[in-house]
């Protein structure tokens, strides 16, 4: 054992000991407390699958039993060990044939892999407007089809649902000047424990192929392939804890508060002395958030439905922690009545009220109303434009039909996956504040009898 991890350990045991929070309260103190040991320098950030990612799960496993909240890894404990392999593909070819023959498209040159998880082959069908593609299609997306290309990103993430093989997407112009980037970017299929393998494959093309598979006729195919190298294993891990309900009636049905524990850890090539991406507000406080909710949760009197709280692992990553929890649960998905995941509470956002947290894909259900109703100060997420509902530990939930969703109040602040998004910028009245005001509501949800539900046409 290093010098350094036995510091650390003994800093998270020191800090579990001289916590003088009051369970049945949350308190400035006690936010502090947490915050300022998960985003310290000690923790180096967190990287995902490290093993500073572990050390902050045994800090929350660690914390939740000191409230008395049950363990509910699936192996027993509160750290759950989540095995994933990586096959690293060495090269990319994709080929376009017709009755007329075929061409060979240069990696690099004419299209570069954006998101993969196979090889894949089949009939590109040219997507427009609201069609529904066939299982096994090539789905080819291109501009000229729409004149929302922020819609038209957004569905993308819908269409693995339809069983489709892969993706062709006309480049845009972020993805342009990222070209280069996007080209020395190594790519590998992912596996995770427990998960199986429906990851979406994204190709991006230029527009000069683009133009020439727009006019293309029908019965064209594309075949993705290439060659992979050795499979590299390693781990990512999830912190899980749960109180079980009081109601025997009510019991079988749990509600899910999560936050995500990794950040990007330490980043040797950026500019600058700081190294290290501490990840105080992304998503320190998140954790903490979940953690102090647990605590006064599990001080009162039991709620009447379950109640699971987990700490997700490398979310940064790929969300490879979450996958495998909601995969591997220990009841059946329906359930699993909603999931409310805590990202980004540290400062206040100008976009909405001093006190107001925003809700990711509000319009999407009937929960975060509801949730208003009963004194959540939640409104609508003021930044549709970032797509922040696909892009936290929600989603994966969301698109296994669960009510998930975001509670946040980030403001687009420029320490967002920066190294200077440390303890000393967190306001935390702000959050302190924050998380007490969805103590009530939250309450309320594990003692009712509601189902929120989404609204027709929103589910992803």
């Amino acid at each position: 054992m290093t010098i350094r991890k036995t510091k650390v350990i003994g800093f998270l045991f020191l800090t579990i000991f001289l916590v003088k929070s009051v369970f049945g309260q949350i308190t400035q103190s006690s936010v502090r407390t947490h915050l300022e040991f998960l985003a310290s320098d000690a923790m180096q950030g967190r990287g995902s699958g490290t093993e500073f990612e572990k050390l902050a799960g045994m800090y929350l496993g660690a914390m939740m039993q000191q409230f008395g909240v049950e363990p509910a890894a699936l192996k027993g404990g509160y750290l759950q060990t989540v095995e994933i392999a990586r096959t690293v593909v060495t090269g990319t070819s994709l080929n376009i044939a017709s009755t007329n023959g075929s061409v060979s498209l240069e990696a690099g040159k004419d299209f570069v892999p954006l998101r993969i998880s196979s090889f894949f082959r089949g009939p590109i069908k040219n997507l427009v407007a609201n069609e529904i593609p066939n299982p096994g299609d090539v789905v080819f997306i291109n501009w000229k089809n729409t004149d929302d290309q922020q819609g038209a990103m957004q569905r993308l993430q819908s269409l693995s649902k339809y069983g489709i093989a892969g993706i062709i997407v006309e480049e845009t112009e972020q993805w342009k000047a990222s070209w280069a980037a996007l080209s020395a970017r190594r790519q590998s299929f992912t596996t995770i424990e427990g998960v199986k393998n429906e990851g979406l494959n994204i190709v991006v093309v230029n527009k000069s192929v683009a133009d020439r598979l727009t006019s293309l006729p029908i019965g064209v195919s594309a075949d993705f392939n290439g060659t992979t190298g050795e499979d590299q294993k390693q781990f990512t891990w999830n912190a899980v804890g749960k109180l079980t309900g009081s109601d025997p009636r009510m019991k079988n049905e749990a509600i899910l508060l999560s936050a995500h524990m990794d950040h990007l850890g330490v980043r040797q090539s950026v500019p600058g002395i700081d190294k290290i991406f501490n990840g105080a507000d992304d998503d320190a406080s998140g954790c903490v958030a979940v953690l102090e909710l647990a605590k006064v949760l599990a001080a009162g009197k039991k709620p009447k439905r379950t109640v699971y709280f987990a700490f997700f692992g490398s979310e940064e990553a790929g969300g490879f922690g979450s996958q495998h929890f909601v995969a591997t649960l220990p009841f059946p998905k329906d359930k699993l009545i909603a999931n409310l995941q805590f990202e980004m509470l540290g400062r206040p956002d100008s976009k909405v009220g001093a006190d107001e947290l925003w809700l990711t894909g509000y319009e999407r259900s009937n929960l975060g109303a509801e949730l208003a109703r009963r004194g959540a100060k939640l409104v609508a997420d003021p930044h549709p434009d970032q797509n922040f509902f696909q892009r936290s530990d929600n989603y994966t939930l969301a698109r296994q039909g669960i009510v998930a969703h975001t509670v946040s109040s980030f403001g687009l602040h420029k320490d967002y996956h920066q190294a200077s998004d440390e303890f000393g910028t967190i306001d935390l009245n702000h959050m302190t504040r924050s998380v007490e005001s969805m103590v009530v509501p939250v309450r309320w949800l594990a003692n009712s009898t509601f189902r929120p539900e989404w609204v027709p046409g929103k589910k992803p």
